[in-house]
């Protein structure tokens, strides 16, 4: 009775060491996406006061006014480098939290292994079936798991490269329009 009592303070320890683990690594995505946006209001800061500036010594009305509509909205590459940074972060930390998750099921799965083989040395001769049927719903919600631990994988892989082709579009279209900007701007200057 001392081992299963043994193996209680031990699952219990695993528990709150799966919730630091998980709370430190909350904290670090936190802390990246806050450095991310204080860099990024930085870079915007920065790039307002020298278009402002170039604005206000420019002596031609046609090019001061073309400067101060482009400070209305940053370039759509910032804006993508900023989404796909934050993408970045989203995918280490839920990458880093299911280390941590799937750790911690590897050693609650050898706990209840051990437990149920506890079960069947000390079970009567008559409790076999429901040994056998311990043993089999264990096995049961281990493949279950397993299966579904697959499916996230997959979703997630699938998720990564869908993420790519939609920034790569983007990258596309943010040329494409940086283009139109350009000859546009080209035009109404001549």
């Amino acid at each position: 009775m001392s081992d299963i009592q043994g193996q209680a303070v031990v699952s219990q320890q695993a528990h709150v060491a799966l919730c630091f683990g998980v709370a430190s690594k909350m904290l670090e995505c936190g802390e990246k996406l806050v450095r991310l946006n204080l860099e990024a209001v930085k870079a915007t800061f920065s790039d307002w006061y020298e278009g402002m500036h170039d604005a206000l010594t420019k002596s031609d009305e046609a090019e001061a006014s073309i400067l101060k509509n482009a400070l209305s909205l940053p370039p759509a590459e910032k804006v993508t480098t900023y989404e796909r940074q934050i993408a970045e972060i989203a995918s280490t930390t839920q990458t880093q939290l299911a280390e941590i998750v799937d750790a911690h099921y590897q050693q609650s799965s050898r706990q209840a292994q051990w437990f149920i083989e506890e079960i069947a040395q000390y079970a009567p001769a008559h409790a076999e079936a429901a040994v056998a049927l311990l043993k089999q719903i264990y096995e049961l919600a281990d493949t279950a798991h397993n299966s579904m631990h697959n499916a996230a994988k997959q979703t997630a892989s699938m998720a990564q490269i869908s993420e790519r082709a939609v920034a790569e579009t983007k990258s596309t279209m943010n040329e494409s329009g940086d283009e139109v900007v350009e000859e546009v701007s080209k035009a109404g200057g001549h």
